[in-house]
């Protein structure tokens, strides 16, 4: 597969096509990285997700359909399946009742203090799930929760105990984290939003209320869908908080039970239907939000032109407040409080003030063993991964944007393929495919940085495009015109005009790669385990003082980090730094 240049030569001036064919050896690095790109979608992508398909269809005798029908009509897969639905569901739905409020209240009303309300969208986007679950956990279990402990006291007459291991607990904890999508995609769309299409229905009758309803809202229906359709497929990937709230409730879900799959002894073929079935549920919901709105119109007819006035709350504004204050106490103050409370305590359920102590900060991080290691191979993996994406992202975001290579379309479509699946169906696709070659990869951090690279090449390639989108093509081009080799041209033209996108994307790919688990938790070994790993397997035995000190240095070092590429690249950590 060769990669054409950038311009058409056939209809350049005779000095243009001098210059290009005077360069073999510069037009063959050009040719020589794109390959390289395609060849790397083949191994990340396309031949993992090839062998997942045929390890759910393969077993000794043949061919055969038996693992999607044991996934299907046995009762554990079928409620696990059932289960998942479910905790999307309400996930999707919560997240549209608390995300689209506060995106509301932030763009299109005189709400006061909206940056901190801005801040508690970012602060929840960038918490590590698993760490908000275990967080709650200390907060209402239903003996030694804190909370419940207090309503003990306070009303001993009465049982009002809440039970975090619960489907009500597991959507709450959930939640928590995935609000700042709709938040994310519902405010951008309603900055946006023309304010003289609300003038016109007021105008013609229209009260406030009914015209949020009836036109605003309306208009931004494409983005809030968007952002629920994102909240239902994380939802339904997390591993962590599901083990950590799911399983000691016995409410098993698609991750659990392909976990559950790789004790000894493996059953591969069965994990790999399970997993298949994440990829049909994915692409149901794409289809299904993609029928809803291609039957409507969403266009508007302003532009950069329109102008978006705020709403005058009067009384209401700080009722509104209030709201978004206690979303910023239930997502965030709490879950941090309680893991900084539980991480100085020398044992969670003394009194506290008499139980202070440093000891489990000098454990995590001078008695542990696992901890050097794992924070060390987490920034390792991390840094890797997200420098990775973005290079190999911007090549194929220049392949799609700057050709007329006839595959494009398929390498970015291929691309796209993981933005959909859970970290846990990748991590079998890498197994399926990886155990049939000879290379000893399984447990070590070579698979891991596959597992990464090909769950965050999406954003990768998505950044890139969308900022190569904003260049005009004939700037490079007259570089080239002028002599300047591609590599030279990408170099000094291209990459420096999107450095702060570039930066942006690579920030948000390092962020969730540091605290991934969904894929580690399949792939890691005794000395390719990370931070996230560390946590889980130290919650599981029990030693939560520790797992909250531990939780807690994670944080830290993904605060330093964005600090520092923020620092370095002069761009904003937000997920809308994106634009």
């Amino acid at each position: 597969m060769e990669c054409p240049e950038p311009f058409d030569v056939e209809n350049s001036t005779p000095e243009t096509a001098t210059v290009i064919s005077a360069r073999p050896h510069r037009i063959n690095l050009e040719i020589w990285v794109c390959a390289t790109a395609v060849a790397a979608v083949m191994i990340l992508i396309v031949l993992p997700l090839a062998f997942l398909l045929w390890g759910s269809v393969a077993s000794a005798s043949g061919l055969t359909i038996g693992f999607f029908t044991r996934v299907l009509y046995t009762r554990i897969y079928f409620q696990a399946l059932a289960n998942s639905l479910v905790l999307g569901a309400w996930v999707g739905l919560f997240s549209i009742l608390i995300g689209l409020p506060l995106a509301w209240a932030v763009t299109r009303t005189d709400l006061p203090a909206r940056g901190f309300v801005k801040l508690t969208a970012t602060l929840a986007y960038l918490s590590p799930p698993f760490l908000l679950a275990i967080a709650y956990v200390n907060l209402l279990s239903p003996r030694a929760g804190v909370i419940n402990t207090l309503l003990r006291q306070a009303f001993p007459s009465h049982d009002l105990t809440f039970n975090i291991f619960s489907m009500a607990g597991l959507v709450l904890v959930t939640v928590s984290h995935t609000f700042p999508f709709v938040y994310l995609l519902a405010a951008s769309a309603l900055a946006s939003v023309d304010s003289s299409y609300e003038d016109s229905a007021q105008i013609l009758g229209a009260g406030k209320v009914r015209t949020t309803f009836a036109v605003t809202l309306p208009l931004v229906a494409p983005a809030i869908l968007s952002g629920a359709l994102i909240g239902f497929v994380e939802a339904i990937a997390l591993f962590g908080s599901q083990a950590i709230v799911g399983l000691p409730a016995r409410i098993f879900t698609l991750p659990t039970r392909i976990y559950a799959l790789f004790d000894y002894p493996p059953q591969y073929g069965l994990a790999s239907a399970l997993s298949l079935v994440f990829v049909a549920l994915t692409v149901a919901a794409l289809y299904l939000q993609r029928a809803f709105l291609g039957r409507r119109s969403f266009a508007t007819l302003g532009g950069k032109g329109g102008q978006s006035r705020r709403l005058a709350l009067g009384r209401w504004r700080w009722p509104l407040f209030g709201f978004c204050l206690i979303v910023f106490i239930i997502t965030i103050a709490l879950p941090y409080g309680s893991l900084l409370a539980v991480s100085f305590s020398k044992s969670w359920g003394l009194a506290f003030w008499q139980n202070l102590t440093f000891a489990n900060y000098h454990f995590v991080l001078f008695e542990y063993a696992v901890t050097q290691r794992a924070i060390l191979n987490s920034l390792m993996l991390a840094t890797a991964a997200a420098t990775f994406c973005i290079f190999l992202g911007s090549v194929i975001g220049w392949i799609d944007v700057r050709t007329n290579l006839p595959l494009r379309r398929i390498l970015d479509s291929a691309v796209l393929i993981p933005l959909g699946l859970p970290g846990i169906v990748i991590a079998v696709a890498l197994v399926q495919f990886w155990l049939k070659t000879p290379l000893p990869l399984y447990g070590s951090l070579a698979i891991l940085f596959l597992a990464y690279s090909a769950r965050y090449l999406p954003l990768g390639a998505r950044v890139a495009n969308a900022g190569l989108q904003q260049i005009d093509a004939s700037l490079e081009q007259s570089a080239r015109i002028l002599g300047a080799s591609w590599a030279e041209t990408m170099r000094h033209i291209t990459l420096p005009m999107i450095r702060s996108t570039l930066f942006a994307g690579w920030i948000l790919i390092f962020v969730p790669a540091i605290q991934e688990l969904s894929a580690s938790i399949l792939l890691f070994s005794g000395k390719s385990i990370t931070i996230a790993v560390a946590v889980y397997n130290l919650y599981e035995n029990g030693s939560i003082e520790a797992v909250a000190a531990l939780a807690l240095i994670n944080i830290v070092i993904i605060a330093v980090a964005i600090g520092i590429a923020n620092r370095i690249g002069g761009v904003s950590a937000r997920p809308e730094a994106l634009g």
